[in-house]
């Protein structure tokens, strides 16, 4: 067995496997569909490398030789679709078979031509190096391109750039053989083969670690939010609250930056736990009634709790009553009203999220001692604990 004809199975194989892996990413998270496009795409390259080798042995050399070219052809084509849906880059649904069928009109003009021909071997090669490029522009035209995204466009480049100079490579090592069985004994089908394996492994791996890269964001995602509401989970809600609110003091100055901390529990006397249709409701409804940039989270079965930057206690108080009232409107039925209650504090310099949760905790407790359906503040000078209440009494 000759060396090309070894890398050919080696191929194979390596291209089955990464069909597997991008079918199996797909299969354990569905919202990536750019995988399912590299798995197809690389049952096309494995086909073409299969149909190599069967044309060693002279079966139907006419017919290979067409699968081996548009399997190819088909690979960059769904190589470039699927760039297109993970950079949600709009790539013409028909423009696929229009290529697929161009290149089949070029190849069976060209292919019964002498294989040692230059300008055959150039006319073969310009669709691959063609539709590299195609998959090249794809990325460029993503709004934000991360280290990743260079990187495949340095590949896809190079590709493009391999395909081109084939020809010349052929002249350079001694031609590419009379047969198909004299082109795998040639040098230049090792290395011609050898150094586009080499740039393909690049490519493919590359794009796993970028569609594995969302699905573990979709995933880390999914772990914070609340199925019911759409919003932050309480531990999703907690772990971002003590990022920004840990960012805010790294900047604390003489005048403090301004956060605060709104705490909202629904009061539904007849039904201890509201409908899915309420928290639902509730959850649109604070979005609708706090700024853009606020986190929101639910933090119990009808508790939750909003962080809103660049806004003091006056500002959040207007929110607050605001919601309140359109609450009070738009969720309650007959006999069964739901109401607010409120609690929001302000954090001071050098505090950090434990403590605006405290005081926050209190001024909702104050709002449900009151009867609920108000808001109450929780101000940094006028809120003790327990343990500075003792303190003071000893005094």
């Amino acid at each position: 067995m000759s060396g090309a004809l070894l890398l050919y199975w080696v191929i194979v194989g390596f291209c089955a496997i990464k069909s597997a892996a991008f079918l199996a990413l797909f299969s354990f998270d569905p919202k990536n569909r750019a995988a399912l496009w590299f798995s197809g795409a690389f049952v096309a390259a494995a086909t073409s490398f299969l149909a190599e080798i069967v044309l060693t042995t002279a079966f139907y050399p006419s017919v290979t030789r067409m699968v081996i070219a548009l399997s190819i052809v088909v690979m960059f084509i769904l190589v470039a679709y699927g760039y297109a849906v993970l950079y949600k880059v709009h790539l013409h649904p028909g423009g696929g078979w229009a290529i697929a069928a161009a290149s089949a009109l070029l190849y069976w003009i060209i292919l019964d031509l002498p294989r040692e021909d230059f300008t055959r071997q150039l006319v073969y090669q310009l669709p691959y190096a063609l539709l590299s490029l195609l998959s090249l522009s794809v990325i460029t035209r993503a709004r934000s391109k991360r280290i990743f995204d260079w990187v495949l466009i340095v590949l896809l480049a190079l590709l493009a750039l391999h395909f081109v100079a084939k020809p010349f490579l052929a002249l350079w090592t001694g031609g590419v053989g009379v047969t198909a069985l004299d082109f795998v004994n040639t040098v230049y089908a090792g290395v011609s083969t050898a150094v586009g394996a080499v740039l393909l492994l690049f490519m493919a791996t590359t794009a796993f670690g970028l569609m594995l890269s969302d699905t573990t964001g979709r995933l880390i995602q999914k772990a914070e939010r609340d199925d019911e509401t759409g919003l932050l989970n309480r531990a999703g809600f907690t772990n971002h609250a003590e990022r920004s609110v840990l960012a805010l003091g790294q900047t604390d100055t003489a005048r403090r930056p301004e956060l605060t901390l709104t705490l909202i529990g629904m009061n539904t006397p007849l039904h201890p736990r509201a409908s899915d249709r309420h928290l639902a409701e509730m959850a649109e409804l604070i979005g609708d009634h706090v700024p853009s940039d606020a986190l929101v989270g639910r933090m119990a079965d009808c508790d939750f709790a909003v962080l809103s930057p660049a806004t003091n206690l006056m500002a959040a108080r207007a929110n607050a009553e605001a919601l309140r009232l359109a609450a009070n409107a738009r969720l309650s039925e007959a006999g069964r009203p739901v109401t607010l209650s409120v609690g929001i504090t302000e954090r001071e310099k050098g505090e950090v999220y434990a403590d605006l949760l405290a005081r926050g905790l209190w001024a909702l407790d104050e709002a449900e001692k009151s009867g609920g359906n108000c808001v109450r503040l929780a101000g940094h000078a006028n809120f003790v604990t327990s343990g500075e209440r003792r303190a003071k009494s000893a005094l």
